[in-house]
């Protein structure tokens, strides 16, 4: 038989039917073999989606450092931060949401929780020292806030070290275990250091504050915006479509197979 594998069983009808007929009236095709179509996504999925977001949107939330030393490179973080959101718009992921956080000695919600195509191109600098603890509960906060059609994925980079780096390490640990405990799923988390001056053993704490916790390095702005697409293109959607797809098709073959064994 013909696996027909579809992402909206709707959307892909009249090619289905073309296909059957053809496949069916097909000089190889002596035995008269059918087509088999496999939803990739449940059904339900699939009738919601032009009302609400796709269960697996991610709610990206960046985290960057603008204190005093950051001023030279700012105009490059946010090349990296644009090259991010366009890497995923290619990958078509226009439910997620975005988020920025931005912190000195302080830390300000530049942007909440706004669609993909609406992120802003332009992030302002302000300038200042650098304290992580602010700047990882507004993230925190953020987090909590997102949809539940969503998941929450921090992107923090920063270029320094702080007096409160444990205490920033707690809240993101306090947030992972709230996350795990609803979805037993660990807080996607990547902790970038830019630079040479970044205190790699700080960033490790923040970053194990999840088992999904990540550190990257980069010694420039054109290293720092590689890093920002290749997180945006590993993130796991990849991963769960290939887990669904696997799922979905062994699940139809042996199906197929049962039907054909005891129906014989």
């Amino acid at each position: 038989d013909l696996f027909f594998c579809s992402f909206n069983p709707s959307a892909t009808k009249r090619t289905e039917d073309e296909l059957s007929k053809k496949f069916k009236k097909h000089p190889d095709n002596v035995a008269e073999h059918g087509i088999v179509t496999i939803p990739m996504v449940p059904k339900e999925a699939v009738v919601s989606s032009s009302s609400a977001p796709s269960g697996h949107g991610r709610h990206i939330i960046f985290v960057l450092d603008e204190s005093g030393s950051m001023g030279c490179f700012w105009s490059g973080v946010v090349v990296a931060y644009n090259q991010y959101i366009a890497k995923r718009r290619q990958s078509q992921s226009e439910s997620d949401l975005v988020s920025v956080v931005q912190f000195d000695n302080s830390a300000r919600i530049a942007v909440q929780s706004v669609p993909l195509s609406s992120a802003p191109n332009n992030l302002s600098y302000s300038g200042g020292g650098t304290c992580f603890h602010p700047a990882a509960s507004a993230a925190c906060e953020l987090a909590r806030g997102t949809p539940n059609t969503h998941a929450p994925a921090v992107v923090f980079m920063s270029d320094g070290e702080a007096d409160d780096a444990v205490a920033a390490a707690h809240e993101f640990s306090l947030l992972n275990s709230n996350i795990y405990r609803s979805s037993r799923h660990h807080l996607d988390l990547h902790v970038i250091g830019f630079g040479g001056g970044c205190n790699q053993a700080q960033l490790q704490q923040i970053a194990s504050a999840s088992q999904a916790g990540k550190v990257h390095s980069s010694v420039n702005t054109a290293d720092l915006a590689s890093v920002f697409v290749d997180i945006a293109s590993t993130q796991n959607v990849s991963l769960l479509l290939e887990s669904e797809i696997s799922k979905r098709i062994t699940e139809a073959v042996s199906d197929k197979l049962s039907l054909e064994y005891f129906g014989s």
